[in-house]
């Protein structure tokens, strides 16, 4: 089967009008752990198609996406540039401190496992450090994870900024991918 190929949740993404299966991806950690909470901010890394983004908008959260093209439809902010180039006082100035910050960022693939690891756990590591900056105590941060040497260390240090942290693979995740997802609640601040 090619890595590409359309399968069940793309064609269930695409009937329900969504630009991509990792929607369900976010509906399965959400229902698993509560994240979102109508009249809410939420910062969504990685948003370009915007199906995280619109799974969290149509849960009636505000929403601040950054990537490098913004999504093609309304109802959030968007910046479109990249993340390194983006400080949390902007992210803040949008939507203010939120309850719940998540990333679905993945760098373009080289098809190196080593060097697509190292260049995801440093998105990820973005993600983090903003995260610090505009969660609210108790809040929620979302990551997508490569497995690889640097994934546990990088797990650990999630660790000691939240009450509970789970490594998740969900059931949307292709079988091939090496990708997982880490949720962790209770920020402390």
């Amino acid at each position: 089967m090619s890595y590409q190929r359309p399968d069940h949740y793309a064609k269930k993404a695409k009937n329900e009008g969504f630009a991509a299966r990792s929607v369900y991806k976010l509906e399965e950690l959400d229902q698993r752990f509560r994240l979102t909470r109508r009249g809410a901010g939420a910062v969504d890394l990685g948003c370009f198609p915007g199906s995280w983004s619109r799974y969290l908008i149509d849960r009636g959260m505000t929403v601040v996406g950054v990537d490098l093209k913004a999504p093609a439809f309304g109802g959030g902010t968007w910046i479109a540039r990249s993340v390194m180039e983006v400080e949390a006082v902007e992210l803040l100035g949008a939507v203010g401190k939120v309850p719940l910050f998540v990333s679905d960022m993945a760098p373009n693939t080289s098809g190196d496992r080593f060097t697509d690891h190292m260049r995801q756990i440093g998105l990820a590591t973005r993600a983090l450090d903003l995260a610090g900056d505009c969660l609210v105590v108790g809040g929620a941060f979302v990551a997508k994870v490569f497995e690889g040497e640097d994934a546990p260390e990088y797990v650990r240090r999630i660790e000691r900024s939240f009450t509970a942290v789970k490594r998740v693979k969900p059931q949307a995740t292709r079988d091939r991918s090496v990708e997982f997802f880490v949720v962790a609640t209770g920020f402390r601040g």
